[in-house]
């Protein structure tokens, strides 16, 4: 439930940030340009995150992760509230929640495992995305709703009060279960070595090689699609913040809709094919997106494009979390939060450059054709490997 809030108030946050540097400057480029300062550090630093999660008391680290993002929230506020905000100030706290996010999302997500264990393993993952969706439909309506009322400055104000909250959960699961929060790895060596030692995995198992592959390319073709959500609204479709705040809602309802899906039939003799079926129609929906010429065809597309998504992420971190060894299980999962996540920069960079020059629907169509040409070459590589052997 304190993942839940925090979660929530990172979508209120990332939701009100877009908006509002839309109307400082105007154009989406620099829409792309805040997504691909506020990716970077997931990029850079969610591996070194990861061999973090390996190495020290994971439950203390996100505490102490959360009280970073909460403090860049506040400052946020402030200066909006002081009507000194400018894209600058922007950029920077943008990367400061990055940075958090970089190092969070690592150990939150090994720490799933640590608590539920391997038989209960999808099913931990789904209700942890439930929460994060829940969040995704809940927090771009408050958020719209928020910014119509002429609240920006509490959009992350109230982002900083739902770190508060996430760090009381944490406080309680280092009191009670005291051994979740020692590290799994008494030797520690060079990170080099750790390093090293994740490649070599990768390389040997094909499954998560062509899992990795598939959410990389989604990284950069597919994900940055959030960037041009606030143009598609504004600029394509006419629409005022509010209804913005609920287009973006639909998507993260078809997300809670598909964790939910997940959670009932996601288990382990269909992991495999789950993952095949998102990585098709994931960016089907998309392609479907950019021809939608109306508030309610878009909600809708987006709506089956969140749940196409969360069925495909949510089965390539359970495929990932089962094949990995208990010592590289924080390394994995850096490795694909800097995947999923970390790549997202140069994909905002790419799609806001295109978006100015040529538009936002033939931008979408694009990369989402592109993305869906190579999961069908991979996923039919995958096939042939597994029936050459």
């Amino acid at each position: 439930m304190g993942q839940a809030l925090a979660l929530l108030g990172t979508w209120v946050q990332g939701t009100a940030q877009r908006w509002l540097v839309l109307e400082l400057t105007g154009d989406p480029f620099y829409v792309g340009l805040l997504g691909a300062v506020a990716g970077l550090p997931i990029l850079f630093f969610s591996l070194v995150g990861g061999i973090l999660a390996d190495r020290i008391p994971k439950v203390s680290f996100l505490i102490s992760v959360q009280l970073l993002i909460m403090v860049q929230a506040v400052i946020f506020g402030l200066l909006i509230d002081f009507d000194v905000i400018s894209f600058l100030p922007i950029l920077c706290l943008a990367f400061v929640l990055g940075v958090g996010m970089a190092f969070e999302v690592p150990a939150r997500q090994s720490l799933i495992y640590d608590l539920v264990g391997r038989e209960d393993i999808t099913n931990g993952i789904a209700v942890h995305s439930m929460a994060f969706n829940m969040a995704r439909f809940g927090g771009p309506a408050i958020a719209g709703l928020l910014m119509q009322a002429g609240l920006m400055a509490e959009c992350f104000y109230f982002k900083a009060a739902s770190a508060v909250a996430v760090m009381s959960a944490l406080l309680y699961v280092r009191k009670r279960y005291s051994g979740l929060d020692q590290p799994l790895r008494r030797e520690i060596g060079s990170p080099l070595v750790d390093v090293g030692e994740l490649i070599c995995f990768v390389i040997k198992n094909r499954m998560v090689l062509y899992i990795l592959l598939n959410i990389m390319t989604f990284g950069v073709l597919l994900l940055p699609y959030s960037i041009l959500l606030p143009s598609l609204g504004k600029d394509v479709l006419g629409l005022n913040a509010k209804l913005y705040g609920f287009m973006c809602a639909a998507n993260g309802l078809g997300a809670l809709a598909g964790a939910v899906f997940v959670a009932q039939f996601g288990h382990s003799k269909n992991r495999v094919r789950w993952w095949r079926i998102g990585a098709i129609l994931f960016p089907a929906s998309l392609i479907g997106v950019s021809f939608s010429k109306s508030f309610l065809d878009v909600c809708l597309l987006l709506f089956i494009s969140g749940f196409v998504m969360v069925i495909c992420s949510t089965s390539a971190i359970s495929l990932l979390q089962l094949f990995s060894k208990d010592e590289l299980r924080g390394r994995i999962m850096g490795l694909f939060t800097m995947s999923f996540m970390g790549l997202f920069p140069f994909g905002s960079i790419i799609q806001g450059k295109l978006a100015s020059n040529f538009g936002i629907r033939q931008t979408l169509l694009s990369c989402a054709s592109a993305a869906f040409v190579f999961s069908l070459l991979l996923l039919f590589m995958q096939r042939k490997g597994r029936t050459d052997r």
